[in-house]
Formats: C-alpha cells, sequence, structure tokens
C-alpha cells in the first residue's frame, strides 16, 4: 500500500466547529446588519411620510 492510501481506520476530519467567541460575533454582526435595514427603512417611510404630508397641505392651501 502506498503512502497516501488510508486504509479505513482512521476517520475523516470533521468540519471545524465554531468557537464561542466567533459564534457570538456572528451573531451580533447579522443583528447589527438587521437594525440597519430596520434603520434604513424606518428613514425611508418617515421621509415619504413626510412628502405626503407636505403635499396634501400645499394642495389644500392652494384650493
Amino acid at each position: 500500500m502506498s503512502k497516501g492510501e488510508r486504509t479505513g481506520n482512521t476517520q475523516a476530519p470533521g468540519p471545524p466547529t465554531p468557537s464561542s467567541g466567533s459564534r457570538w460575533a456572528a451573531r451580533a454582526r447579522r443583528v447589527r446588519n438587521e437594525a440597519g435595514l430596520y434603520l434604513i427603512r424606518g428613514a425611508a417611510t418617515a421621509v415619504g411620510g413626510a412628502i405626503v404630508a407636505y403635499g396634501t397641505v400645499w394642495l389644500h392651501a392652494r384650493g
């Protein structure tokens, strides 16, 4: 048997398990990204509401 062949008695190494610290870092990064999306959506909603309110007031003032 050549040196590079496996005999079948050894287990193949599995995927490395992430440490507790890296799991928390990944979770914090995901929460931060989601919070950013909610902040952008909220700002866009506020700007849209202000435009609609201003347009409504402007139309009533003209008419």
